[in-house]
């Protein structure tokens, strides 16, 4: 595409905002609609290249061009952010999720000019498919996303299913845009599957707390839930045994008192 030209075009480095991982956006298809939110008018050139940090690296994926960038104005209170519009330019579907660059960016700096930086950066790899859901990874190191986990449960991922509806347990929640922590159990015959996948249909899995989140903010109250695994139990764990386990956690995590349990 010989007239994408740098200096008509601006970076997008998308990293964690304190709420979420831009990369769990990539994995769950809905990037374009999120990077769409701007606190600013912060797409200022005729381009728009996205690159999205891979936690806890100086490696970013390339997620895709963008042109034809139209902000408007949303007033939240007394302050104005932003909505753009856009067009994904097709054309590079063959590097989207592949292709990872390496470069080291000053601070927290997301919105840069491509021709200051790239001269910066180095291709450090390109994958051999795209970057989605992996396999499951092992009770003690799920740490997911709402919006990973919506994925999980519509694409009834094999080796996720497999493992969760294998198992009772205490799960747990964080809310990570709140800074506060969610305690629940799992029991029955489909074990944390079928308990989780509640939360991928509605979010709020019918809990008195996180419904009355739901309430006071609306569709994007789940935006910064994660889901992890303290304990595991046999799936034919009785249920109160599995309340004692999970009352236990509670007071361990003080979630009653600064949390989301509200039993």
């Amino acid at each position: 595409m010989p007239e994408l030209d740098l200096k008509k075009a601006k970076l997008h480095l998308a990293g964690f905002n304190q709420v979420e991982e831009p990369i769990d956006q990539f994995i769950a298809g809905t990037f374009d609609r999120w990077q769409s939110y701007q606190n600013a008018k912060n797409f200022s050139r005729q381009y728009l290249i996205s690159l999205i940090q891979i936690p806890g690296t100086k490696r970013w994926l390339f997620a895709g061009v963008y042109d034809q960038l139209v902000p408007k104005a949303r007033p939240e209170g007394k302050r104005t952010k932003w909505q753009y519009t856009y067009r994904h330019l097709e054309g590079f579907e063959e590097l989207e999720g592949r292709l990872i660059l390496e470069y080291a960016r000053a601070g927290r700096q997301a919105y840069v000019y491509a021709d200051k930086v790239v001269p910066d950066m180095r291709v450090h790899s390109i994958r051999p498919k795209r970057l989605t859901v992996g396999d499951f990874p092992g009770f003690k190191a799920v740490d997911i996303s709402h919006s990973t986990l919506k994925v999980i449960v519509k694409e009834q991922l094999e080796s996720w299913k497999a493992a969760l509806s294998s198992v009772a347990g205490v799960y747990l929640i964080s809310d990570r845009e709140h800074h506060m922590l969610y305690v629940g159990s799992a029991t029955g015959e489909d074990g944390i599957w079928s308990r989780w996948a509640t939360y991928a249909h509605g979010g709020h899995g019918g809990n008195v707390r996180l419904k009355a989140l739901e309430k006071a903010k609306g569709a994007i109250f789940s935006n910064g839930f994660y889901f992890s695994i303290l304990e595991i139990a046999d799936k034919h764990t009785g249920e109160k045994q599995m309340t004692k386990l999970e009352n236990e956690w509670k007071k361990r995590l003080l979630t009653r008192d600064a949390g989301l349990n509200g039993n």
